[in-house]
């Protein structure tokens, strides 16, 4: 009996390494599905509301969900204290804690929050735009490389439970 939840405890844990590597990776994927979703609702609200940017964010952060609405909720809070957008987009992306997206989008992430409000309407959606292609990017770049890799890693850690049962037993 021992033996038998001994190899049910191995099985599971290293199952459940396997399975959690893989569910990081679906969360990554999710994430920059949002950030691309956000950054059509920040165009569409930029070019008929011309809402000043903190209710902007804080609109953005009403509409997305999980950590990328926690970003932009917290870049919205801390414009309304007075930071600067740079200042702001660095805080933000640094204090959210379940944000977990490539350098390369997190890279746009920064650079968007830190200079959108700056142009005028042209400028910003030429901005927004070229976000947009970088999300879009970093999503098809992510969904090549990452995608098997996160089944791969989920497979490994079931049949690593099962060789180390089968080596117990």
């Amino acid at each position: 009996m021992i033996k038998l939840i001994g190899a049910i405890m191995i099985l599971g844990a290293a199952g459940g390494f396997g399975i959690g590597k893989a569910a990081q990776f679906q969360r990554q994927l999710r994430q920059l599905q949002e950030l691309i979703g956000a950054v059509e609702i920040i165009r569409c609200e930029l070019n008929y509301t011309l809402r000043p940017l903190p209710q902007l964010s804080e609109h953005t952060a009403q509409r997305c969900r999980g950590a990328v609405a926690e970003l932009f909720g917290r870049y919205a809070e801390l414009l309304e204290k007075g930071f600067t957008r740079a200042h702001a987009a660095a805080q933000a992306v640094e204090n959210v804690k379940g944000l977990q997206i490539p350098n390369d989008a997190q890279m746009a992430v920064l650079e968007l929050l830190s200079t959108i409000g700056r142009y005028d309407l042209d400028g910003e959606n030429r901005l927004l735009q070229l976000t947009g292609q970088r999300f879009r990017a970093a999503l098809e770049r992510f969904e090549n490389e990452k995608k098997p890799i996160a089944k791969s890693y989920a497979v490994l850690g079931v049949t690593t439970g099962v060789a180390l049962v089968i080596l117990f037993i």
